[in-house]
């Protein structure tokens, strides 16, 4: 199974704002904190491929057999220690020393939280121990396909807002970017694809 092909909704996106509704996904994931970018911050991406790729090779061979490449992030602010930060300014209004994240990526639902304690135990890697199993619902969410350097969604998350805004909703959980293109530090990045998502509730 491909995930990438089995779940193309999940992973497609318009260049125009639109409303989506994301169901329960499970993740491999590792926290993190600070400004993405850092160099810390690359390992633990490096790392994730590398566990994903161990995991993948448990089920090769079985009717159970995955592939999974795309890397994603979630983003979000303590609230209670910054105040409530919305989609538009995400990036802008706090000090991204204070920023949290948590790199992920997609795995099928019928793989276990004990499945992922058990190969981190084992596995020869970086922050090994640090992987967990992770499910989230996002619900109702506001995305738009971003191309281009990550510097230019500065730009892009003003217009996510107002269509989430005019459409009466406000930001509801963590900011969230998939990132379709693969990409390494110091690489050009005049050429990546990115879904921007922010899950949304109405404002009442």
């Amino acid at each position: 199974m491909n995930i990438l092909k089995e779940y193309k909704h999940y992973y497609t996106a318009d260049e125009k704002p639109e409303l989506v509704e994301i169901g329960e996904v499970s993740y491999v994931s590792i926290l993190g904190t600070g400004a993405p970018g850092t160099i810390l911050f690359y390992q633990k991406k490096a790392a994730i491929k590398k566990f994903v790729t161990i995991l993948e090779q448990q089920y090769a061979k079985t009717d159970f057999a995955f592939s999974s490449k795309v890397v994603e992030i979630f983003y979000w602010f303590e609230e209670e220690k910054v105040g409530y930060v919305d989609i538009g300014n995400f990036y802008t209004t706090v000090d991204l020393d204070l920023l949290l994240y948590r790199i992920v990526i997609s795995i099928p639902a019928f793989i276990k939280a004990e499945t992922i304690q058990e190969i981190a135990q084992t596995a020869n890697l970086p922050f090994a121990k640090d992987f967990e199993h992770f499910t989230y619902t996002a619900g109702t969410c506001v995305q738009l396909l971003h191309k281009g350097p990550f510097a230019g969604e500065l730009q892009t998350l003003p217009i996510l807002q107002k269509f989430a805004t005019e459409n009466g909703f406000k930001k509801s959980g963590m900011h969230h970017e998939i990132h379709l293109t693969p990409f390494e530090s110091g690489q050009s990045q005049d050429h990546l694809q990115t879904i921007l998502r922010d899950p949304v509730s109405k404002k009442y």
